[in-house]
């Protein structure tokens, strides 16, 4: 039988009659002291947590007691040393699997998975963690993306609203810029190669007023009664819009169909995150550049729409 807690020397003796108060107490003495004891399954003390230096790293997602050494932003717990991070993890916290009565007994069952209950508890964890700095984690991203995430996001909102601020969250949450596949034709050949798709967030730049002595029709500027697109503007840039450009930069290269359907599923959760991250009273546009062009003459490739290429857009929102 598990022997009471050492701490019930200091209490009156009427509170040794019941064994709860004794094992109750445990649970403090543990904490404080770091006691071995089987039946807390090991769990380190906070004296041990924190000379370990994981009561301080815990809230925030890089977990640098996993890592001593690792000078990298966000060292990866998934790949191929996950169990055994998950492992150590799992000494300094203590998540035990659910008991399964019927395990060993049906034909069928298995014993609980530890691994796979902390996994969930480590889950469960990062979305609190998130609820501090108002993110919700998406459901299909996995644990190294919503530390990445959550690590970012308070940076995020010092740029909420700013070209540069949307462009960080796009590239954040799309895993931008992608290196896809397809072909380039380099001298009249054909051959596979990979090309890198990325984004860019800019405030639209048209043409500036210029004053002049002489006037010449489509030079000069004329004052109008509202503004139309691609006008002179007094400050060099559009008010109230940004343009959100998906940029592959090489004029010989031709993606994959993959990389096509990709990029087509790209486009419509792109307006959901600018939608949301977009102040109030600005637009924006999306183009992808290049769109739709015709390859060298002589070259093997034949363009399928929405196979092999994409239309151009610009869309105003």
């Amino acid at each position: 039988m598990t022997a009471p807690s050492d701490w019930l020397r200091y209490l009156p003796a009427i509170y040794g009659r019941e064994p709860f108060v004794g094992l109750f107490l445990k649970v403090f003495q543990k904490l404080f002291t770091g006691i071995d004891d089987a039946q807390l399954d090991g769990r380190r003390g906070i004296q041990e947590l924190l000379a370990a230096e994981v009561v301080g790293n815990l809230f925030y997602p890089r977990f640098s007691f996993l890592f001593p050494g690792d000078k990298s932003f966000m060292p990866p717990i998934q790949g191929k040393n996950q169990q055994a991070l998950l492992t150590l993890f799992n000494s300094f916290i203590g998540v035990q699997a659910p008991v399964d009565p019927l395990a060993g007994q049906v034909v069928g069952t298995t014993a609980p998975d530890t691994q796979a209950a902390f996994t969930a508890w480590l889950n469960d964890f990062l979305a609190w963690l998130a609820g501090w700095i108002d993110l919700v984690p998406d459901s299909g991203w996995g644990i190294d993306k919503k530390r990445m995430v959550i690590a970012q996001m308070p940076a995020l909102y010092r740029l909420r609203g700013t070209p540069a601020g949307i462009e960080m969250l796009c590239d954040l949450l799309f895993d931008l810029p992608w290196t896809v596949n397809g072909q380039v034709v380099q001298n009249g050949q054909t051959q596979d190669s990979t090309g890198t798709v990325s984004l860019e967030v800019a405030n639209p730049a048209p043409p500036v007023i210029t004053v002049t002595d002489v006037y010449a029709r489509g030079q000069s500027f004329v004052l109008r009664d509202s503004y139309t697109s691609g006008m002179p503007v007094v400050s060099g840039q559009a008010p109230w819009v940004f343009s959100v450009r998906l940029i592959q930069r090489d004029p010989n290269f031709f993606p994959s169909n993959s990389a096509v359907v990709q990029l087509r599923d790209l486009l419509p959760k792109l307006r959901v995150v600018l939608d949301a991250a977009r102040p109030a009273l600005c637009r924006y546009t999306i183009q992808v550049i290049p769109g739709m062009r015709l390859p060298p003459t002589g070259s093997s490739i034949m363009l399928v729409l929405n196979g092999n290429t994409l239309l151009g857009s610009q869309e105003a929102t």
